[in-house]
């Protein structure tokens, strides 16, 4: 199983409600519809925890894909995720996409 964790700011000017409300309304029914993702989540960040000041990043999503092979090569060239993607960088600012592997449970 791949992992991909998303991080990132919202853009200037866009409301976490509106970023929110999308995510509800047109990203989760989007995301649904990839044959190989298992599962995703998107986490709203707070505050930091153990230190002052603000956090790096708005959000994080972390995305459980049993296929990677699969889902880089027909799933992410979809015309829905293709198009799911293009909405979603009028929100985010420079998200970083990052492949991890789970060290425990």
């Amino acid at each position: 199983m791949a992992h991909i964790l998303i991080l990132y700011k919202l853009k200037p000017g866009v409301a976490r409600e509106d970023f929110e409300h999308w995510l509800k309304a047109s990203n989760a029914p989007a995301l649904r519809g990839v044959k190989r993702l298992e599962d995703f989540t998107v986490y709203r960040v707070e505050k930091r925890v153990m230190e002052a000041g603000e956090p790096s990043v708005d959000y994080v999503e972390l995305f459980d894909i049993p296929d990677m092979a699969g889902f880089v090569s027909e799933d992410l060239p979809s015309p829905a995720v293709r198009k799911n993607m293009e909405e979603f960088r009028g929100f985010a600012r420079n998200p970083e996409y990052l492949l991890a592997t789970a060290l425990s449970s």
